[in-house]
């Protein structure tokens, strides 16, 4: 396994939170959809100083498509990759939607290189 892939699993499984992700049949970007990525990154969810335990992933990129009960915790990292059409969007690896704010408060941000750690430089 290439050092890129290796790091590209791992990040997966961190993001998580939990063993392996499991594709699911949810809608996601297709290439027929002709949308725009910014390059993927990492983002770390950030949400406790609001009193939440992470935030629901999204079937689309509307806040009220919640997936129940699935969601990335709080100091979860999440690969993902932010569509240019849709601002404070991130679409994880998973296929599942995240929002990058609620309510104007910012809940998952993205790490800059010197943030992350150091197996994903």
């Amino acid at each position: 396994m290439s050092p890129t892939s290796r790091r590209v699993r791992t990040a997966a499984i961190c993001a998580a939170g939990m063993g392996f992700l499991y594709r699911l049949n949810v809608p996601s970007p297709r290439p027929s959809d002709n949308l725009e990525f910014e390059p993927a990154g990492l983002y770390l969810v950030d949400t406790a100083h609001y009193g939440m335990d992470g935030v629901l992933y999204r079937w689309e990129p509307k806040v009220e498509s919640t997936v129940s009960g699935l969601y990335p915790g709080n100091g979860k990292i999440v690969l993902g990759k932010e569509p240019k059409i849709f601002p404070n969007w991130i679409v994880a690896t998973n296929g599942y939607w995240l929002p990058l704010e609620i309510d104007g408060k910012v809940c998952i941000r993205k790490l800059k290189n010197r943030e992350m750690p150091l197996e994903y430089r």
